[in-house]
């Protein structure tokens, strides 16, 4: 089987990450905007304060929290964390970068091939370390609220294997 890669649309939000009984148009909010991160001062310093991390709002119950960088700049080093709620899931796809990814709570399944098969994936929990290299289709999905940090270089995008399903 060939790999189809559709690139990751507005309209295809939905069916891309899906959270049970909520709209997940902003799941996967942080691949279609650059948002540098915030308390990074003109020398690239970035001091954040674990007590007043400045999460962004919540959307359908996943936060976006920019730490350093900007993601979407070619050849410049991002961070950033994101928090799921139970359900959430995102079919596979790949990355033109390598993916960096350390879970810091919950648990955060990750699967690895051009389906998603829940039997094959593996369960990583807090300290886990995973780094999917760019091109590679990967799954993942979180039974529980997680926290996973993601960093690497940019430009990040997401290329899902198959046009999303339609709503």
């Amino acid at each position: 089987m060939s790999l189809r890669f559709t690139t990751f649309r507005s309209e295809r939000l939905r069916a891309a990450a899906h959270i049970p009984g909520a709209v997940a148009a902003a799941v996967l909010l942080f691949t279609l905007m650059a948002s540098p991160a915030r308390a990074q001062d003109a020398d690239g310093n970035v001091f954040h304060d674990g007590e007043s991390l400045p999460w962004g709002e919540p959307s359908n119950g996943t936060r976006f929290l920019p730490l350093y960088g900007n993601y979407s700049i070619g050849g410049e080093v991002f961070a950033f964390r994101l928090e799921v709620q139970p359900g959430f899931e995102i079919r596979p796809h790949t990355h033109p970068v390598t993916e960096h990814m350390t879970v810091l709570s919950g648990t955060f399944y990750v699967g690895m091939g051009e389906t998603m098969d829940k039997e094959a994936a593996t369960a990583y929990g807090p300290g886990s370390y995973i780094a999917i290299a760019a091109d590679v289709p990967a799954y993942m999905w979180a039974d529980e609220v997680t926290v996973i940090q993601v960093h690497g270089v940019g430009p990040f995008s997401t290329n899902f294997l198959e046009p999303a399903p339609e709503p």
